[in-house]
């Protein structure tokens, strides 16, 4: 089942209402393949599990987690502040309709991309937009760019780098002709 992401586009289409289909994060599986090791005996799969201690097993699927105190009583949840106030909860971009703001080509080159997704849908012309992305509810959410390049559209989440590009070729003098003088010591293997 493909989750819906809806945007609202600001700028020379102010208003404008666009949804995507967001498809499986590119990974090193998908570009690469993998290999999946499945243990067998008696040509029953083997699954793991915890033994315990009086012997028996039990599936790791029966677990389950929950927080508790030394004496094993459940405690309130994490409270999360910034600045001493608590901390907004930010819901899941599946659930809004996210900005999405026409940005320069060269922004790319400033972005550090962490995640890489699909996205079907139609109505963005080529270039780049920025948005912010939450896959689950977080209290911060990541940045997030739009690739648009013909039918193809990529989400690429990640982070914003402020880098400084100083010019296109930097030349550096590794040996400086003035430091070298005829009086250095020379190396006498007769010393040796």
């Amino acid at each position: 089942m493909a989750r819906s992401l809806n945007f609202v586009l600001s700028g020379a289409s102010e208003g404008q209402q666009l949804s995507f289909e967001i498809g499986a994060k590119v990974d090193k599986k998908a570009l690469y393949g993998y290999a999946k090791r499945i243990s067998e005996k008696d040509g029953q799969v083997l699954s793991r599990g915890v033994l315990l201690a009086d012997g028996r097993l039990l599936p790791s699927n029966a677990l389950s987690w929950i927080k508790v105190d030394p004496e094993g009583s459940p405690v309130d949840p994490v409270e999360t502040t910034v600045d001493g106030e608590p901390a907004e909860l930010k819901p899941s971009s599946f659930e809004i309709d996210s900005s999405l703001e026409p940005v320069p080509m060269a922004r790319l080159a400033e972005f550090q991309v962490n995640d890489v997704y699909p996205l079907q849908g139609s109505g963005l012309a080529d270039g780049l937009y920025r948005t912010e992305f939450n896959y689950r509810k977080s209290h911060q959410p990541k940045d997030a760019l739009l690739l648009v390049r013909g039918d193809s559209i990529f989400m690429l989440v990640g982070a914003l780098k402020r880098s400084t590009f100083v010019d296109l070729s930097v030349a550096y003098d590794f040996f400086d002709a003035e430091s070298e003088s005829d009086d250095a010591d020379e190396l006498d293997f007769s010393m040796i």
